[in-house]
């Protein structure tokens, strides 16, 4: 909820979303999730010229996922251990030396030659890094290649900023053609300041062979990584956006911001009060009022706010029903309710630490959804926190290590693309070693390196 709004509701804003209303001592929680709910496959729109379909409702759906990153503690650490255990050790560019049933026995790290060259002058650890950082936070990464002069080989390679990137529309082929590079997308995208820049889109089933015919014309190319996300032909969604939808996320960042200004203004709260975005709209919708009107947007809401306070307030109003709308909102799996208004009794003034258990349980369910065992990166926030012991530990990064493949081999494909149409040597490979945690009896260290995944 915007300040404007809070304001409008005569309240104290908390956090995107909730409100405090001192006069009936209750806080009004507005649903967070719509850009989440709606994040289906839009029409093209005309930009500046080009046909750019958006990324969410109104285009910005990764800026609003920044922002909620940014916002809480649990989301960010999560995506960053995602990041990191990806990282592992770092790109290394290795020849192979010995093979044995598919696995590298033996190697040498190159120090020399046109592959060495490549891997320096392109700074490939920050390119891998920038690039698994936009794999884990949006399911989408992309990279620019451009040839040398002579046009026979790629020299440099670039990443593109996905929450700067767009697509244009499929052709009749269902083949994306061009991709949109804008700084201004919440701005004043295609103007003189805000550029939007457009780059032919290397196929990547067939990109070796696009590579030999866009040679001649040395134009940078864009080469499209992403996890595959059904029903998503644009823009891949991430599974862990569900704790956007269910609600999670809102729950986790509203408990601490809601008892720092309840302890801060030593507030009272009877009740908390959840209202669907869709309940003003509709009322707006039904009562012709125009959204933009504040002044009109702020009477109304005021008119409502009352309403409920009356509601609460009253004593005639005891034990009393109150007729609350929903909606059927689809899922993958059908379909669940989404109520317009839901009144939550709460039993205490929240001074205490009677909020704890629900921390804890949130914090659980969001690494849950992140595919993070909370114990991996921290103590799990609650009463009950507990660390594993060594063996499970050891266990549980290596099965999130093997998890998480999928996520580099995406990331690599365009380095194994670039490999073939250089020419290099078939022994020369960029690989991304592991630590294999092991027993101090197995090693003093406690840790050994693999080279499994590779480009």
């Amino acid at each position: 909820m915007s300040k404007e709004k809070a304001q409008a509701f005569g309240g104290i804003e908390i956090i995107d979303g909730v409100t405090y209303l001192p006069g009936i001592e209750s806080v009004l929680v507005m649903d967070s999730a719509d850009d989440f709910r709606q994040d289906y496959n839009l029409d093209a729109q005309d930009i500046a010229g080009h046909k750019v379909v958006p990324w969410g409702p109104d285009n910005l759906l990764p800026n609003h996922v920044l922002e909620k990153i940014s916002k809480n503690d649990i989301v960010s650490a999560n995506l960053k251990f995602n990041r990191d255990v990806c990282f592992g050790l770092g790109p290394k560019l290795i020849r192979v030396l010995a093979r044995s049933k598919g696995k590298i026995t033996d190697y040498e790290e190159v120090a020399s030659g046109e592959e060495f060259d490549f891997f320096e002058r392109n700074d490939i650890p920050l390119f891998i890094m920038e690039q698994l950082t936009d794999m884990v936070t949006f399911y989408n990464a992309f990279s620019e290649l451009a040839y040398a002069k002579e046009g026979t080989k790629i020299a440099t390679i670039r990443h593109r900023e996905a929450v700067f990137s767009r697509w244009c529309e499929m052709n009749r082929n269902a083949d994306i053609k061009f991709h949109y590079y804008c700084s201004g997308w919440d701005r004043n995208p295609g103007d003189k300041d805000y550029p939007i820049v457009t780059t032919r889109v290397l196929d990547e089933f067939e990109a070796v062979q696009e590579l030999k015919m866009y040679a001649a014309q040395k134009r940078r190319l864009i080469f499209p990584a992403y996890m595959p996300s059904p029903g998503k032909p644009y823009y891949s969604r991430p599974e862990w956006y569900s704790i956007f939808t269910s609600g999670w996320y809102d729950h986790s960042c509203m408990v601490p911001k809601l008892k720092k200004a309840i302890l801060k203004n030593q507030l009272g709260v009877k009740y908390i009060i959840y209202i669907s975005p869709k309940y003003f709209k509709d009322i707006f919708q039904k009562e012709g009022i125009d959204e933009h009107d504040l002044e009109a947007v702020r009477e109304r809401v005021e008119k409502e706010k009352q309403a409920f306070s009356d509601y609460l307030a009253g004593e005639d109003n005891a034990n009393k029903a109150i007729l609350a709308l929903k909606d059927i909102m689809p899922t993958s799996s059908g379909g669940v309710e989404q109520k317009y208004i839901e009144i939550t009794p709460v039993q205490n003034d929240l001074k205490g630490g009677e909020y704890i258990d629900d921390t804890e349980s949130t914090a659980n369910i969001i690494c849950y959804a992140m595919g993070v065992h909370s114990a991996l990166i921290g103590a799990t926030p609650g009463k009950n926190s507990n660390t594993l012991g060594g063996s499970n530990a050891r266990e549980l990064y290596m099965m999130k290590q093997a998890l998480m493949k999928p996520v580099v081999d995406r990331c690599l494909r365009v380095l194994k693309v670039i490999k073939e149409y250089n020419g290099w040597d078939k022994d020369i490979m960029i690989t991304i070693p592991e630590y294999i945690f092991t027993t101090l009896d197995q090693n003093k260290s406690g840790k050994e390196e693999s080279t499994n995944t590779n480009a």
